[in-house]
């Protein structure tokens, strides 16, 4: 489990809405082109499945990316993502509206970006994470970077740390186990 300062911890156990990048975050940044108007998109299944654990925890989730792909919409709709904004090159307004239709405040809004351009939704959230494989400006202005890079479970690192400090991991993990018996 990642180390956190204890004022960072405090700041997760706020957090009501999880917001993510698509490119560099919930795959390795990867695009690969298939043909007119199609692209491939590798996503971690431990990824997935964190989310999963988080929404049985009550965590919202939102995706906010400057593509525009189905296989994006698949995965959202596969995951049963809250909110789902695609297409947005700058994407702080289309971050406010999620919080607004969220019912939320900023300081209950964690965003998990590794680009430049998603710096721009860092003041609006309580606390932005960066994939160990962010570009060096966003590692040097992310509250919290996980070990592991996007597209390699550093979604599911981050969620589980989210809930552990939310003391929701196990408890959340045990419906599942005990579902399987």
């Amino acid at each position: 489990m990642t180390e956190l300062s204890a004022e960072l911890k405090q700041q997760l156990r706020d957090i009501k809405l999880i917001v993510l990048d698509v490119d560099g975050v919930l795959t390795d940044g990867a695009i690969i082109l298939t043909g007119k108007d199609s692209d491939t998109k590798q996503f971690h299944v431990q990824d997935g499945f964190g989310v999963t654990l988080a929404r049985q925890a009550g965590i919202r989730f939102g995706i906010l990316t400057g593509r525009t792909s189905d296989a994006v919409r698949r995965r959202v709709e596969e995951l049963k993502i809250d909110y789902y904004e695609c297409g947005h090159f700058y994407k702080q307004d289309a971050l406010q509206d999620m919080i607004k239709g969220a019912g939320l405040n900023q300081e209950q809004v964690l965003y998990m970006g590794d680009e430049v351009l998603d710096l721009v939704c860092k003041p609006h959230v309580g606390v932005f994470v960066a994939p160990a494989n962010a570009t060096t400006r966003v590692r040097q202005d992310a509250d919290w970077i996980t070990s592991r890079k996007g597209g390699d479970a550093a979604v599911r690192e981050m969620i589980d740390t989210l809930l552990d400090a939310q003391d929701l991991l196990k408890s959340t993990e045990d419906i599942f186990i005990e579902g399987g018996q």
